[in-house]
């Protein structure tokens, strides 16, 4: 993957402004050199760094190393190529997002942009390895053409029909597919870490299980079936646990707790699996 990293201006841009930017120095500063490679990404993050602790937010990204980073993500890159036996092709993006967001990744034609906000500041920095692989792992699945050929679809469908078109159960089982993945090649974390949940959260998605279960079947079933209507449920990514759990089984039983049997195999086939998968956790 061809790699930009833009650590090196934030940290420069940091230096400089003692106090939070205005908006015509983020522009200019900030968003304008990373135009060419970026487009407007960052043309509506000022209003965020309003509502930031400067002092702070500033003292942590200060501490930031451009070369370490870099190298974290190659070291990440490695992982899940070496777990799937293929090199990965597009962009990422190492940079500064000032807290905004922390990391996706962005289909479009069959490639992959990957943006990576760095300067999170959740468990010291070890949240961006499981975020990382996670990530990594969707530009894995949604590469390969068979993913999107088992339902009928384009591999190389643009990013609005990726987003409108994508099936229900393709959703769930992408992002449980890169939940335990991220858990397979990060491991040690709390179990709620690889799908950004809290303990406490967590504790709620299990004790909701009957009610999830019956949500996420009846979209899967519904040829109208909405993938985005799964985010209203509360606590937010309660379809990554549930899709997590599930996937999970499947690697037990179809792939001989291989992923890469999984990576690209069409979800279509999985929907007897899903449909008597039950989210229990005693």
């Amino acid at each position: 993957m061809k790699v930009h990293n833009s650590i090196p201006l934030l940290i420069d841009c940091l230096n400089r402004w003692k106090n939070c930017p205005n908006e015509k120095q983020f522009i200019e500063e900030y968003s304008d050199p990373q135009r060419k490679v970026i487009g407007d990404f960052f043309d509506e993050f000022h209003s965020e760094l309003l509502s930031l602790d400067w002092k702070k937010y500033r003292e942590h990204a200060l501490k930031l190393d451009p070369d370490f980073e870099a190298a974290r993500f190659q070291q990440n890159l490695e992982l899940v190529e070496n777990l799937f036996g293929f090199k990965l092709d597009g962009e990422v993006f190492l940079t500064g997002t000032f807290e905004v967001m922390d990391g996706f990744a962005r289909f479009d034609r069959g490639s992959h942009k990957v943006f990576l906000g760095l300067d999170e500041g959740h468990l010291n920095g070890r949240y961006l390895d499981v975020l990382t692989t996670h990530e990594l792992t969707h530009v894995a699945r949604e590469s390969r053409p068979e993913v999107w050929e088992g339902f009928g679809l384009s591999p190389q469908m643009s990013r609005a029909d990726f987003l409108e078109y994508q099936p229900v159960i393709e959703h769930v089982f992408g992002e449980g597919f890169s939940c335990a993945v991220s858990e397979i090649l990060v491991p040690g974390e709390a179990p709620w870490s690889y799908t950004y949940q809290t303990e406490k959260s967590l504790a709620q998605v299990y004790k909701k299980s009957a009610e999830l279960d019956r949500i996420i079947k009846q979209e899967m079933v519904n040829p109208n079936g909405d993938y985005s209507g799964l985010y209203g449920i509360r606590p937010v990514f309660s379809q990554y646990v549930w899709g997590n759990e599930w996937v999970k089984q499947l690697l037990r039983d179809h792939a001989s707790d291989q992923p890469r049997n999984l990576v690209d195999r069409s979800s279509k086939g999985f929907l007897p699996d899903a449909l008597v998968f039950k989210l229990n956790k005693d």
